[in-house]
């Protein structure tokens, strides 16, 4: 029973690790991807990041709390749930709230990067993001088939 219990943990453990690499992984093509095209110098980059990365952090929040959402709609079998009109009204204002804060935190973010650096290369920033975001998602389905 112990060696099971060590086994499951070991398991559980190496799963973690893997999905936490393959973030790590994607982090860093996502800083070189971005810091190639935007062209950012070294002390540029240097000035970008950090900003970035407490953006990046609160957009995965917020993408989680929509991923929540979307359970609480669904259920396992992907079948629509039934709730009532309030029920119904809590989630419409919840993601009502979510695209409020999304739309608040790209402002914020343009509003503190240009600050620090040239905005001629910041307006390219949602762009390049979604290209970089595109880039995964083909790779994903090459890796899929």
């Amino acid at each position: 029973m112990k060696n099971l219990i060590v086994i499951i943990g070991l398991f559980i453990g190496f799963a973690t690790f893997a999905q936490n690499d393959r973030h790590d992984r994607i982090k860093a093509l996502k800083v070189s991807f971005l810091t190639e095209e935007l062209e950012l110098t070294p002390a540029e980059a240097e000035k970008f990041w950090p900003i970035y990365n407490i953006y990046d952090k609160k957009m995965d929040d917020l993408r989680n709390r929509e991923r929540a959402l979307f359970k609480q709609k669904y259920g396992s079998a992907g079948a629509k749930n039934n709730f009532s009109e309030a029920e119904a009204n809590k989630l419409v204002i919840e993601y009502n709230d979510i695209i409020e804060k999304r739309y608040e935190l790209d402002s914020r973010l343009m509003s503190d990067l240009t600050k620090k650096l040239p905005a001629s290369k910041m307006v390219f920033l949602p762009e390049v993001e979604h290209k970089f975001g595109k880039k995964l998602w083909e790779e994903y389905r090459k890796r899929k088939k």
